[in-house]
């Protein structure tokens, strides 16, 4: 079947002049245009003639070089692989980001792209050929990039991994549109790389760091370091506790701050309930109440600069510089061991861990998954109870608190394994 005509003429007869336009067909849509006047066309391709146009050919020749130059219609220019990955990863105008967030709203954050789009700047975009067209990219390219990587030795080879999935992810969408043809295969094997597991303190070196900290430290960082080793709290959700969320010895979890998106859900989107002592929880909403730039109390750990919350590296940055301070650690032995904030928050699980129910442990901590959210989608008061009671037990005398008598915690424990008992066949 022949293809149509790019375009149709046509001659309008006013007075003695006779004019011809033009109805050009759109190459991508097949839709026609509005008529077209082959003079406006020709004064647009520099052609200096007064002259009323006559004669047919003339003018199909004045529409063929006028689509042939790109006035009728601009040419189609390919992006490069650069300019294709730049715009995929720029939250403002990524296509896939506005269809995956319509689909699924909240699915892609702008932290996750701001941080991905920021590894291609520094690292792989310095390394590509400017020039490369996306349909022209194959996966000797991609080899070779990854290749490239590993010789600068700049990064470790599970931050190459999260490079070049962010370019796969790019380029598998490209191949679903249509951009990259689907025959050709974009498969890179993943470097082979060993995580070093999140280093955690010894009951002795916590109790020393935790005894220094109260007595020397600033009250906000050791107050944030009690917060988590008691409640497993990550910095982002620390960030952004709230005063209303702290009740008398409970803290709602269903918020966190990045740096980009700003508030937002927590990690996994569920709301946690977290068993916290009173006594903390006053000295929290009392913090709150000496913030001097607001007229209510909102924000736990606001920042002293302008009572906004806290830099994303604060509580990192300063729980670093206090276990260095305190003698118990030095700088070389942080890195070794890889001991961060975070590591308060595997405290928290290991320590809780063999005194409270597997699974309400994850709902507390935040390690669930999906079918167990779904099944223990509201804990009792029995079983935050038994959260609270390992917390008195296993890491309040780490810290030197006060704890309630024996009799208090063996009658509170005895309660809370007959009803976990109970709450397993329901």
């Amino acid at each position: 079947m022949a293809s149509p005509a790019p375009f149709t003429l046509c001659r309008i007869h006013r007075g003695e002049r006779v004019y011809y336009y033009a109805l050009f067909r759109d190459p991508v849509t097949a839709k026609r245009t509005n008529k077209k006047s082959v003079e406006t066309l020709r004064k647009a391709l520099g052609i200096v003639e007064t002259s009323p146009i006559k004669r047919r050919d003339e003018a199909i020749r004045i529409c063929q070089k006028a689509l042939e130059q790109g006035i009728v219609f601009e040419k189609h220019q390919e992006q490069t692989l650069v300019s294709y990955l730049r715009d995929f990863y720029t939250w403002e105008v990524s296509e896939y980001v506005k269809r995956k967030n319509t689909l699924s709203v909240g699915s892609i954050s702008i932290d996750y792209m701001g941080t991905r789009k920021n590894l291609l700047e520094n690292h792989v975009f310095p390394l590509c050929d400017k020039n490369l067209l996306l349909s022209k990219v194959t996966v000797g390219v991609l080899e070779r990039l990854q290749l490239q990587l590993v010789e600068q030795g700049a990064l470790h080879h599970a931050t190459i991994n999260i490079c070049m999935s962010a370019v796969l992810s790019a380029l598998r969408e490209a191949q679903r549109k249509g951009d990259i043809p689907s025959s050709r295969s974009l498969a890179v094997d993943s470097l082979s790389c060993l995580h070093t597991p999140r280093g955690i303190l010894s009951e002795q070196e916590l109790a020393g760091f935790m005894h220094y900290a109260k007595e020397k430290s600033e009250r906000r960082i050791y107050l944030a370091c009690l917060v988590a080793l008691l409640t497993g709290m990550r910095s982002g959700e620390l960030r952004a506790l709230r005063y209303d969320a702290i009740g008398s010895d409970m803290i709602t979890i269903d918020q966190a701050y990045a740096d980009k998106a700003g508030i937002k859900a927590p990690k996994g989107k569920k709301t946690r309930y977290v068993p916290c002592p009173a006594f903390l929880c006053t000295t929290l909403k009392e913090l709150a109440l000496e913030n001097p730039f607001v007229s209510m109390p909102n924000l736990v750990f606001w920042s002293k600069r302008n009572g906004a919350v806290v830099s994303s590296h604060y509580f990192s940055e300063r729980f670093s510089q206090e276990l260095i301070h305190s003698g118990i650690f030095s700088e070389s032995d942080l890195k070794e061991r890889n001991i961060t904030f975070h590591s308060l928050r595997h405290m928290a699980n290991t320590l809780l861990r063999g005194s409270v129910d597997e699974h309400v442990l994850r709902m507390t901590i935040g390690h669930s998954s999906q079918q167990l959210s779904d099944l223990y989608s509201h804990l009792s008061q029995r079983g935050l109870k038994s959260v609270a009671l390992a917390q008195q037990k296993n890491i309040l005398p780490l810290i030197n608190q006060s704890l309630p008598s024996p009799e208090q915690m063996d009658d509170e424990e005895q309660n809370n394994k007959e009803h976990i008992g109970e709450g397993e066949d329901s």
